[in-house]
C-alpha cells in the first residue's frame, strides 16, 4: 500500500456539442478577436495571446458558491506580433447577448466557428485552435523547410513548469494543476500518418519548446498538444482510484479505496473512516476540477474496495466493489448479511446527495 496519493485526471467532455469560437462583436474586451467557453473555463484569443480564465469554486455554508478566477496567459516568444487571424468552418449556432434593458448594448446573431487559424506565427508556421471530443487543442502546422525549433510557448501566471515521467507538461498555478499531454507529432506521407518521436523541452521557468527526432523536412509537420487538468485526491495514507465516470455536465465521479483517516470529504453519507485497513470512497468533482461536490467514505469495521462506477440518465451513481465487514452500511438490501469471507456490494448514490 503506497503512502502517496494517486493522481486522478480526466479530459473535460461536452457530449453532443462541439467546442465553438465566437467572433467578438462587442460582447467582450475589444482586444479579443474570438472567445470560447468550456466547462469551468473561458478562452480569449487576442491577436498575439491566448488568455485562459479558469473558474475555481469554493463551497460555502448553505450551498452558496463563490467563484474565483485563475488567469493563465500563453503567448509565443519572439513570434510575429501581427499574424493574420482567420476563422474557419462556420457552425450553424449563433450567440446572443441581451445585456440589461438597453437594446444598444445587445449583441445578436454572433457567428460561431469550429477553428481559428493564426497564419505565420513564425516563418512557415501556422497555429490552429480547435476542439476535439470536447478538449481544447491547438496545432502547430510547420511548412516544408520551416523550423519547428523556433516555437516557444511563454506562460504567464504559472508557478511551476515541469515534464513528468510520461512526457506530459505540468503547469501549476495557485494550487491548481493542469497539463499539456505529451505532444502528438506527425506527418502524412503517401496516405499514411507517420508519428514522429517528440517531447517538451523546458527552456526556463516559464518557457517551453519542443524536441523532435528526425523527420522529412520536405513534408508538412503537425505538432499537437492537448490541454486537460489533473488534481490530487486523498489523505495522509494510501489512496487508490480504480474507476471514473463523467456525466453530461462534465463532472467526474471517482471510486476506489482509502486507508486515510483524513480523506477529503464533502457532504458525506459517512463522514468517518469505518475501520479495518481500507474503506471505499466515492467522490464527485466539478467540471473545472477545483471543487468537491460530494465525497464520502463507504465501509464498515472491516475492509472495502470500490472497483467500478457507472451513471444513469439522472446522474445517479452506481458503485460496486467488495467487503468483508459484518457491519457494512446497507439500505433496503436484497441480502442484509455477509455470505462469506468477502462479498460483492452494489450501492446507489443519488444525484441529489449534496442536498
Amino acid at each position: 500500500m503506497s503512502n502517496k496519493t494517486d493522481k486522478l485526471s480526466y479530459a473535460t467532455t461536452f457530449p453532443g456539442l462541439p467546442l465553438s469560437f465566437e467572433a467578438n462583436h462587442g460582447q467582450t474586451d475589444p482586444q479579443v478577436k474570438f472567445l470560447a467557453r468550456g466547462r469551468g473555463y473561458t478562452l480569449y484569443l487576442t491577436r498575439d495571446e491566448a488568455v485562459l480564465m479558469l473558474q475555481q469554486s469554493e463551497e460555502k455554508p448553505k450551498l452558496q458558491k463563490q467563484v474565483k478566477t485563475l488567469v493563465l496567459r500563453m503567448n509565443l516568444a519572439s513570434a510575429n506580433r501581427h499574424p493574420q487571424v482567420a476563422e474557419q468552418e462556420e457552425l450553424p449556432g449563433k450567440s446572443n447577448y441581451f445585456i440589461g434593458n438597453d437594446p444598444a448594448r445587445w449583441r445578436t446573431n454572433i457567428p460561431t466557428y469550429a477553428r481559428i487559424k493564426y497564419r505565420d506565427v513564425y516563418p512557415g508556421v501556422d497555429m490552429v485552435y480547435y476542439g476535439s471530443q470536447g478538449q481544447l487543442e491547438w496545432d502547430f502546422v510547420v511548412a516544408p523547410g520551416a523550423d519547428p525549433m523556433a516555437i516557444t510557448l511563454d506562460f504567464q501566471g504559472t508557478e511551476l513548469l515541469e515534464v513528468d515521467e510520461k512526457g506530459n507538461l505540468l503547469l501549476q498555478a495557485s494550487g491548481k494543476e493542469m497539463y499539456l499531454q505529451k505532444p502528438f507529432v506527425y506527418q502524412d506521407v503517401d496516405g499514411a500518418r507517420r508519428e514522429i518521436s517528440s517531447g517538451y523541452m523546458v527552456k526556463d521557468h516559464n518557457r517551453v519548446g519542443f524536441q523532435l527526432d528526425e523527420y522529412d523536412t520536405a513534408t508538412p509537420l503537425v505538432i499537437d498538444p492537448v490541454l486537460v487538468y489533473s488534481t490530487y485526491l486523498g489523505g495522509s495514507a494510501g489512496d487508490f482510484g480504480d474507476s471514473i465516470a463523467v456525466d453530461s455536465s462534465g463532472s467526474a465521479y471517482v471510486t476506489g479505496d482509502t486507508s486515510s483517516l483524513n480523506f477529503s470529504t464533502q457532504n458525506p453519507l459517512q463522514p468517518d473512516f469505518g475501520g479495518g485497513i481500507r474503506d471505499t470512497f466515492i467522490t464527485k468533482i466539478d467540471p473545472s476540477g477545483s471543487a468537491l461536490l460530494y465525497s464520502t467514505y463507504l465501509g464498515g469495521s472491516g475492509n472495502e474496495s470500490g472497483f467500478g462506477i457507472a451513471l444513469d440518465l439522472f446522474d445517479n451513481a452506481y458503485v460496486t466493489g467488495n467487503t468483508d465487514s459484518l457491519d457494512f452500511p446497507t439500505s433496503n438490501p436484497l441480502q442484509p448479511i455477509i455470505g462469506g469471507s468477502f462479498d460483492a456490494f452494489v450501492a446507489k448514490i443519488f444525484s441529489f446527495l449534496p442536498v
